[in-house]
């Protein structure tokens, strides 16, 4: 892994559309229609595009094939009992409509820009603490086989729900790196949802170091989704959270890493704001020699 000598912030994307609550029946993701995820994806690429931010695009593999090809590809997996209890509901919906879930020219769309990483999020999405050691290798061989198809040469993960497991396993598959857990505020005796909440709150975050003698990098800080609970959070907030971290990074030689996923833009609108500001404060902060960009990938 790479030794650093200024401040890094690093961009991460996590794209599953309606992959990433396939489980859970939520209204939300009603909002996540074909015409609504491919415009925020250009929505995104654009600004980045704006602010010259490479970053890194972790794709659900299911995500980027054609339906056929999916239900070919995962017939096999049905043998494994936790993949099917995953995947069974996905079938059910699918016999439905498979609005929201096939983008197969998503990945190409990031290629044209010639700056972005992209890189895994699964294959199915399916949270790999719920597999068994041989579903987690068919789910690894289908990852492998996705990088290849696309010619990604894929070497970062990112893991669904950021549920780490199974870590020894990835350099089996050329997977170098993976994004750690956040840290978040652990206050006890309180439900998570309102240590979240109290996190978003946190405008003396700092940044993290970076553990050479780990396969991960920062697990970062999630752009705050201004849905529910967290859309009453000021914007100012967010964003003099945002320019706490970035500023310990250049002070110490650190990192700050933020993430979202493209869909939280959809069912968030204001959201953006918070994204465009952060966008422009890297800019100035990068044009200002004071801070690097890195991809997931740059950490190798």
């Amino acid at each position: 892994m790479n030794r650093i000598n200024k401040g890094i912030v690093t961009l991460s994307f996590d794209c599953e559309a309606k992959w990433g609550m396939a489980d859970l029946s939520l209204n939300w993701t009603k909002e996540l229609t074909d015409k609504n995820l491919v415009e925020v994806y250009e929505y995104i690429l654009e600004i980045l595009k704006k602010h010259n931010i490479p970053s890194t695009f972790a794709f659900v593999g299911a995500m980027t094939e054609t339906k056929d090809d999916f239900l070919a590809k995962t017939k096999p997996l049905m043998n494994g009992p936790n993949h099917k209890k995953w995947l069974k509901p996905i079938y059910s919906q699918l016999t439905e409509s498979d609005e929201g879930w096939f983008f197969p020219n998503l990945i190409n769309l990031c290629k044209k820009y010639h700056m972005h990483e992209i890189a895994s999020h699964g294959y199915t999405h399916i949270p790999f603490s719920s597999l068994t050691d041989e579903e987690v290798t068919e789910e690894m061989k289908l990852i492998k086989d996705w990088s290849l198809r696309n010619e990604l040469n894929c070497k970062t993960l990112i893991f669904p729900r950021n549920d780490i497991s199974f870590s020894e396993k990835l350099n089996r598959y050329d997977i170098q790196l993976y994004r750690n857990l956040p840290k978040l505020i652990d206050t006890k005796y309180l439900p998570k949802y309102v240590n979240t909440f109290l996190e978003e709150l946190n405008i003396f975050k700092k940044s993290e170091e970076l553990n050479f003698d780990k396969l991960c990098i920062p697990g970062g800080v999630f752009i705050n989704w201004k849905y529910g609970p967290r859309k009453i959070i000021p914007k100012t907030i967010s964003n003099i959270r945002y320019k706490n971290i970035i500023n310990d990074a250049i002070k110490r030689n650190r990192v700050a890493h933020f993430w979202t996923h493209p869909h939280n833009f959809i069912t968030a609108p204001d959201s953006k704001i918070i994204f465009e500001r952060l966008c422009q404060e890297i800019q100035k902060k990068v044009e200002s020699n004071e801070l690097e960009i890195y991809r997931q990938v740059d950490f190798i």
